[in-house]
């Protein structure tokens, strides 16, 4: 049985071991309910060899500084959440998605995570992970001009690009698009699959909070077991799939449901050549030129 931990010896030896795997599964969390939480999950996943990344929205990373700092010290990745959760109303005065505003527009909100960012913890973002996942060409714009080149907004569905990160570009800029998890449950006739049955994504409003909400948690964490299956089996060591679990802090992330997650992991962990990563990890292995698995 291979686990995968945080190398004591630098950030090399970590991209190799990385590189090596079959599967890498990043835990993302987006902040919308305080962060009050966040610092006691991290420390939990941590003692399991998993690091996180969390999307951080300006008003959080404003209101709760020293969260920030903490999530740092225990090795997660903050990337820019632009203005997402209720309190934006009052801190930006646009709430809620970007896209469809002008470029300029959509760069000032960004700018404005980038800086509470950075005021926090001294360190601005590379990625970015849209509100509502509503992204366009503007979007992509203001990220460049704010010097950010990750994105992981995205859920794929169509045949041949799921699992892998792919390199977009946006006049002569590339960004690289990490995206959100999704597989697709078929139906048989005489042995042969003839029409998707259903296409899941792992954002918790499209798929495991509907299943919290209706009392069965149970059939959450078997549909990201089914999940991370589709994405274990087509990797390959030396060229994994990518698969990438989004939760919110204040439905699957709040300690109710920890168990959700903590047995997550320790399912997907138990496999052969499975590693844990972070956005800003995965992104370093691609422009390194690591080759990885889409299906």
């Amino acid at each position: 049985m291979c686990y995968f931990h945080p190398s004591k010896s630098g950030k090399q030896d970590r991209l190799t071991q990385l590189s090596r795997a079959r599967c890498i599964v990043v835990i993302t969390e987006d902040l919308c309910g305080g962060s009050k939480h966040a610092v006691q999950l991290a420390e939990q996943l941590k003692r399991r060899g998993v690091p996180m990344t969390f999307a951080v929205p300006a008003w959080e990373a404003y209101a709760y500084p020293d969260r920030m700092r903490k999530l740092r010290k225990l090795g997660c990745d903050l990337i820019n959440h632009a203005n997402d959760g209720g309190a934006s109303y009052a801190f930006l005065g646009h709430p809620g998605k970007l896209a469809g505003l002008p470029v300029e527009e959509q760069r000032k909100i960004i700018h404005t995570a980038q800086e509470q960012i950075r005021k926090a913890t001294g360190v601005r973002p590379d990625a970015y992970r849209a509100p509502g996942l509503a992204i366009d060409r503007n979007t992509y714009r203001a990220m460049i001009k704010e010097g950010i080149w990750i994105d992981s907004s995205e859920i794929y569905t169509r045949p041949g690009t799921r699992g892998a990160p792919r390199w977009i570009t946006v006049d002569g800029h590339r960004i690289l698009e990490i995206p959100i998890a999704c597989y697709t449950e078929w139906e048989y006739k005489d042995g042969r699959p003839v029409r998707p049955k259903f296409l899941c994504s792992f954002a918790d409003d499209l798929f495991v909070r509907p299943k919290i909400q209706a009392g069965h948690p149970e059939e959450a964490l078997e549909n990201l077991k089914r999940g991370f299956m589709q994405y274990y089996k087509h990797g390959r060591p030396g060229r994994p799939t990518v698969f990438v679990v989004l939760f919110h802090e204040h439905i699957t992330a709040n300690p109710k449901y920890w168990w959700i997650i903590l047995k997550f992991v320790d399912f997907a962990r138990a496999h052969p050549g499975v590693a844990f990563a972070t956005i800003d990890e995965v992104a370093r292995l691609a422009r390194k030129g690591q080759r990885f698995t889409s299906f």
